[in-house]
């Protein structure tokens, strides 16, 4: 008897064996299928170049964080894990952008590698266009900085343009 339950304890090792170098091939498949998908989605991605004092100065004065736009939309921008960079996040996508400063003050996120996306950060407001199609995406979004500008602002319009001392404007006034 002792002879009989020794067997078909070593005949169930084996059987247990097997069934786990089946599995252990299976995994070894679908872990080589997915490190072959791993370098195809890395070559797809932007090499993004090493940022230079302008663009680490513009990365510094984007507004980082959630923003409530019209529509009761909303979007994220949160910093690249390559400094000097940001990801714009809105509508489930999301867009690795270079911050650039522009000469009216505004900072510009454009989309790495050519793409159609573009952020404009203003004191007061911010907006994501399609420059290929030539519209807005979503407008009238403010970060928690631009609604503190915003209630602070008293001598500019709504965008925070035309400060005071910058244009002339009591002529639109009625008082020429």
């Amino acid at each position: 008897m002792k002879v009989v339950q020794t067997v078909a304890l070593v005949c169930a090792s084996f059987a247990i064996a097997a069934a786990a170098t089946a599995q252990d091939k299976a995994a070894g498949k679908s872990t080589q299928v997915a490190a072959k998908a791993v370098p195809a989605v890395v070559a797809a991605l932007p090499t993004l170049p090493v940022a230079g004092p302008e663009q680490l100065l513009a990365a510094s004065q984007a507004y980082v964080g959630a923003y409530d736009c019209e529509f009761k939309q909303t979007l994220n921008v949160t910093k690249h894990q390559v400094e000097g960079y940001v990801v714009v996040t809105f509508s489930s996508k999301a867009y690795t952008m270079k911050p650039v400063r522009s000469s009216t003050g505004a900072v510009r996120l454009e989309e790495v590698g050519n793409g159609p996306m573009l952020m404009v950060q203003i004191p007061t407001k911010s907006m994501l266009m399609d420059t290929v199609k030539g519209r807005r995406i979503v407008d009238a979004c403010l970060h928690e900085e631009q609604v503190r500008e915003a209630r602070a602002d008293t001598g500019g319009n709504a965008l925070g343009m035309n400060l005071a001392g910058q244009v002339d404007t009591s002529c639109a006034k009625g008082k020429c």
